[in-house]
Formats: structure tokens, sequence, C-alpha cells
């Protein structure tokens, strides 16, 4: 037997090594899981981006995306919608999704970074 802070006392199981008492679920109890995965971008825009993805993604799931910049003063989050999946196969046989979302209420420093990115990219003017 073990006492609480209490008084209480909270039997044991035989074997069990754990230092705090546990408690025994009954029924059903929701919860959720958090997982963050670097995945690369293929392309963005103002309203989205294309990212690939090892792990499929359900059509129409809402996300949070981070995109990190260079310090990490610099990185955003967003909320996304999955608007399309394309399963990839590579050459060496291994499976990968393209994943297109959309940007849901970008706020206005996400749409200058993507601005600033886009611009970057672009080929100089030619004559200019």
């Amino acid at each position: 037997m073990m006492s609480t802070s209490r008084g209480m006392s909270v039997r044991r199981k035989v074997g069990d090594r754990r230092t705090r008492a546990r408690f025994d679920i009954v029924g059903d109890l929701w919860g959720t899981v958090e997982a963050a995965v670097l995945l690369p971008l293929a392309n963005i825009g103002r309203g989205g981006a294309l990212i690939q993805s090892r792990v499929q993604l359900p059509p129409e799931s809402i996300h949070r995306l981070r995109i990190k910049g260079d310090y990490p003063q610099e990185d955003l989050s967003v909320a996304v919608r999955v608007r399309h999946v394309a399963r990839q196969v590579s050459d060496a046989g291994e499976l990968s999704y393209l994943i297109g979302v959309e940007f849901i209420l970008a706020g206005q420093e996400l749409l200058d970074r993507v601005d600033r990115w886009v611009a970057a990219a672009q080929p100089e003017a030619a004559g200019a």
C-alpha cells in the first residue's frame, strides 16, 4: 500500500515500480496527439504551399504549419487546410506525397515574406 498526500491509501499492483499512484480509466477518454515533422517545401505563394511528406494527410483536414526563417525569431505559424494530395513513388521505390495546402487567415507578415521570397526567385527582367 502507498499513502497519498491526503492520507488516503492506494493499493499498488505487485511488481509495480512506479513512485506515484496511477489510476485506471473506465470508459472512453478522448485526447489529442501533436507531432512535429520537418517537411520540404516544394513551392509557396500568397494562397498556400506545396509540401512533400512521407505521411498522407486527409483532404480538407486542418493543421498548423510553422515556416522556418533563417533565425528562430523569423519563424511564422499559420493554419492550413489540405486541398489536394498526390501520391509519388521514387525511383528507389520510396512512397511520398505532394500535399497542396491553403493558408487560412494568413497574416500580413506571412504575406509580405512570401512576396519577398517570390520576388527573390524571379529572374531579372530581360534588358533591364
